[in-house]
């Protein structure tokens, strides 16, 4: 397809859309399990496949900056959401429910400079990679957003709406990416890491933090190393 933002989003929704799919059939396995392999997975994503490109295009020390910045972005975002009072007869939905709504907020984010490096690339064979990690890095993103909402009593569709809200920033990022262009490298790369500081926030503080409070040390973080096990194995044979 030609229309990266067009692309993109398309890509976006379908890794969401079947994340949330597993969320749902696997919702009463437990939150620890899943965020556990999930903080696993991305992780591995991260490492192995977003990081490099980043440190290529602009090196450490603008790689390091973005992570910061996507940290100090995601703390200002965790400290909001937990300030917003939500009543229902369960506080454990209470938690549930903020941890969903902070988690879409907190990709929603993240995919928008992932959009707009995906549209400033004017290599074919870049972007269609782009594409294919965008989608396969969507997949546990929606097992992550749509577990705590399915455990906390929404319906599935929910799935629909969340992978919309979510993906939507990627098509708009990839939009001004496409028209406008992004001609300086070291911009680029600190656009990527600061998309890797918030969701490396995300799969450490409130997805694998989540994990801990109801299962052991030891059991989350063998799962974790699982999801990355597994998704190293996925990108070295892709």
């Amino acid at each position: 397809m030609n229309l990266p933002y067009v692309a993109g989003f398309l890509a976006s929704v379908i890794g969401m859309m079947f994340g949330g799919s597993i969320a749902w059939f696997f919702r009463d396995k437990g939150i620890s399990t899943i965020f556990s392999i999930c903080t696993g997975l991305i992780f591995g994503l991260v490492i192995l496949e977003i990081l490099p490109e980043g440190i290529e295009i602009g090196g450490w020390m603008t790689v390091v900056f973005g992570l910061i910045i996507g940290y100090l972005i995601f703390s200002y975002l965790e400290k909001g959401a937990h300030s917003i009072t939500i009543i229902t007869n369960d506080p454990k939905k209470d938690v549930l429910i903020h941890s969903g709504a902070l988690l879409i907020i907190s990709i929603s984010i993240h995919n928008f400079p992932i959009g707009i490096a995906l549209g400033a690339n004017s290599d074919a064979s870049v972007t269609n990679s782009m594409m294919t990690a965008i989608m396969f890095h969507n997949i546990p993103e929606g097992i992550a957003v749509f577990t705590p909402l399915f455990m906390a009593g929404f319906g599935i569709m929910t799935l629909l709406i969340g992978a919309l809200i979510a993906s939507l920033p990627i098509g708009v990022g990839a939009l001004i990416g496409y028209k406008f262009g992004m001609g300086i490298p070291w911009l680029l790369a600190l656009i990527i890491s600061f998309a890797m500081g918030i969701i490396l926030s995300v799969a450490v503080k409130e997805m694998f933090g989540i994990a801990l409070k109801s299962a052991t040390t030891m059991y989350c973080s063998t799962l974790a190393t699982v999801g990355f096990v597994f998704i190293t194995l996925y990108l070295y044979f892709l």
